[in-house]
Parts: structure tokens; C-alpha cells; sequence
């Protein structure tokens, strides 16, 4: 028996990141492991509220202490010297024999947390790289140094996991000059049996859902304008908010069209029933690195739009997906009115069902196992 450290620091908003971090913990848990958590304030009603199970007893938690609240200027640098101040408390402090971090994808953890035979990682994008290469000289300028610092820890990472073909294809291209090992693509699991729901669409509310976190990069103000657009549908936009975001979340808020409400840090079965009685779920995330909430609007029966980028492109087909605003409001409209719709999406949702019946928890857990097993 081994022990393992799972560090992720942040446990509270409800995300595919914290899927996976569940999920590798039970695949540790499951095969004999010795497991402990490092993360800040850990509140064990809501972690049971974002994945829907309980945190196992077994686990040990090491709490970092309460989310700080950093403000610009230097935000990201401001949240690196707090997180490494708390890394560098701990690492005199832990024990373990493995490190797993299951949410960062800028790895500073095997450069502070230095002591593990062998460190692993669960990465969900390459983000600091992606957004230097595509920004403007002055956000260059801004996130050069802390590119470096992401780079020094790229090559310490002996596995390396990521969320779709999308993510790999981003990290070979961006990490593999500073030692990138090949990543293993290994989808986030999704309690599909938990989502299902039979109701066709004509039995469903005329009613579209979409479900991200409350940040600008997710897009809401797109349903919000559909909602203007749109007065005879219902639009709802769910998702979790933190402290952080406090501030965008208020103004955002203002001014909401009739027919649009919000959602923030909706429990898992009020979720539920809202995908059970929407006829539509729509993704409005460009360049969304997986999706786990696509697959469970899926599962949930909604007639599933996405756009058509990023990772959902290699479960979704083309007609489901969207490029323009435009483009958008017609398929929802055309989903919404057309008379046929029941029977297309019915054939189509079987197709997509047999596409998404790999996500299962036991197949993450399989596929984690077996990888794990090659450094054991």
C-alpha cells in the first residue's frame, strides 16, 4: 500500500475538475490505497452537494485555510505567492510517497511539494500557454514570467493525464519542447444512470438550460441575449459562484430579461429536475477543453447544442453544433417548433447515447487504475 497525495486546492464550485478529483480519489480508495487531500476549506456537505456522494470516510484532509480574495493588479501572481507560501508550510509537514494534482494545469506542486517518488498529474489545459501564444504583446508581456514559473514544473511530472484529444493535441503543441510526457487521454467520468430521463422533447417545457461556472469566459451573456431575443422560451443559466467572482456575478445580474433566471450553487437535485424539464440544453463555451454538463444535458434527454469547438466536438455531430449567434437561435428555434422533432432526436440521442456510454465512472476508474499500476 502506497500513500497518495491528492492536491486540489479548490473544492467548492461545482465543475468537472472536482468529477475527476472524486473520481481518482475512489480509484485510490478502491484499490487499497492510502489517500489524503490537500485543499483549502474543505466542507464536506457541499462536496457531497457538487458530486453527489459522499467524501470517504478513509481520506485524511489537510486544509490550506480559507480561499484568499486577490484583486488586480497582478491577480494571477498575487494567487501564486499565496499558494506557494502554503505548499512550502506543508511540504515539511506530509508524508506520502505519490503526488496527484488533479486540477492544476500550471504545475507548481512537484516543484514545492518536491518529495514524491513519482508525480502525476490530471490536466484539464494547458492554459497560461495558450493564452500567451494568443495574446496581445502587452498579455504577453504580463504572463511571461509566470510562464516560466509553469514551465519548471512541466518536465517533473512523470504521468500525465488530460480531458480529451482536444487537450492533448494543446499540450504536445505547447509543452512539449519543456518535457511534456505523452499524455494519456482518459474522458472525466459522469454518472450517465443518474441523469437519465425518457421524456421526449414535445413532453418538456419550451425551456433552454445551460450550466458553467458563473465567469465571463463561459459565455452566459450569449443566453442572456437569446432571452431577449427569444420572449416566448424560458432561458435558465446555472452554475457556481465563489467569492471571487462576487463582483461580476452582481452586475451581470442586472437588468435580466423576464423569461431568463439565474441559478448559482444549485444543488444536484434541483439540477436534475431543471434538465428533466428543459427541451433544450445549449453550450456556449468556445473552446470548452471537455464538458462534462453537455454530456449530462445529454443523458438528461435535452436536444444537446454545443459550439462547435474543443472536446465535445469528438462526442457531438455537426448538426448539433453552432458557429455563429445566428446560427444558434436557429437551431433553437428549429428544435423548439419543428413537428418531427421527437422522432429526429430520438434516433439521434440513441446515436449519441452509444457515443457517451464510455464516460462511466468505472471506466475512469479502470483506465486511471492501469496507468497508475506502470509507476507501483
Amino acid at each position: 500500500m502506497a500513500t497518495f497525495l491528492v492536491v486540489h486546492p479548490y473544492l467548492d464550485i461545482y465543475g468537472g475538475g472536482e468529477r475527476v478529483c472524486h473520481g481518482v480519489i475512489k480509484t485510490l480508495v478502491n484499490h487499497g490505497q492510502k489517500v489524503e487531500l490537500l485543499t483549502f476549506d474543505f466542507d464536506a456537505k457541499r462536496y457531497h452537494d457538487i458530486v453527489g456522494e459522499d467524501f470517504p470516510k478513509q481520506v485524511r484532509v489537510h486544509s490550506l485555510g480559507q480561499r484568499t480574495k486577490e484583486k488586480p493588479p497582478f491577480t494571477i501572481y498575487k494567487r501564486h505567492r499565496n499558494f506557494v507560501k502554503l505548499l512550502k508550510k506543508y511540504r515539511d509537514q506530509l508524508e506520502y510517497d505519490y503526488l496527484f494534482s488533479t486540477q492544476s494545469s500550471s504545475p507548481f506542486e512537484p516543484v514545492f511539494l518536491n518529495k514524491a517518488k513519482k508525480n502525476i498529474a490530471y490536466v484539464h489545459f494547458p492554459e497560461i500557454h495558450y493564452d500567451y501564444a494568443r495574446g496581445t504583446f502587452k498579455r504577453r508581456l504580463y504572463l511571461w514570467l509566470f510562464k516560466h514559473w509553469v514551465e519548471q514544473g512541466i518536465g517533473k511530472l512523470d504521468l500525465v493525464f488530460c480531458n480529451s484529444l482536444y487537450t492533448k493535441e494543446a499540450m504536445l503543441k505547447l509543452w512539449k519542447t519543456h518535457g511534456t510526457k505523452e499524455p494519456e487521454v482518459i474522458y472525466p467520468p459522469v454518472n450517465l444512470d443518474k441523469f437519465w430521463c425518457p421524456k421526449l422533447p414535445s413532453e418538456r417545457r419550451k425551456q433552454v438550460v445551460y450550466v458553467a461556472r458563473f465567469i465571463p469566459i463561459k459565455r452566459h451573456e450569449i443566453l442572456k441575449k437569446l432571452a431577449a431575443d427569444l420572449p416566448d422560451y424560458e432561458f435558465v443559466s446555472v452554475g457556481g459562484v465563489i467569492e471571487a467572482e462576487k463582483d461580476w456575478f452582481e452586475q451581470f445580474s442586472a437588468n435580466l430579461p423576464p423569461n431568463y433566471s439565474l441559478k448559482p450553487n444549485l444543488p444536484g437535485p434541483q439540477l436534475l429536475d431543471i434538465l428533466w424539464d428543459s427541451r433544450i440544453y445549449v453550450h456556449l463555451m468556445e473552446g470548452e477543453h471537455f464538458g462534462i454538463a453537455p454530456v449530462e444535458g445529454l443523458a438528461s434527454g435535452c436536444i444537446t447544442i454545443v459550439h462547435d469547438s474543443g472536446g465535445m466536438r469528438e462526442f457531438i455531430s455537426p448538426e448539433y453544433r453552432w458557429n455563429s449567434y445566428e446560427d444558434l437561435k436557429t437551431k433553437i428555434i428549429n428544435s423548439m417548433e419543428q413537428t418531427d422533432t421527437d422522432k429526429t432526436w430520438q434516433t439521434k440521442r440513441e446515436e449519441l447515447w452509444r457515443e457517451i456510454s464510455v464516460l462511466t465512472p468505472q471506466t475512469f476508474q479502470d483506465k486511471i487504475w492501469t496507468q497508475i499500476q506502470t509507476l507501483l
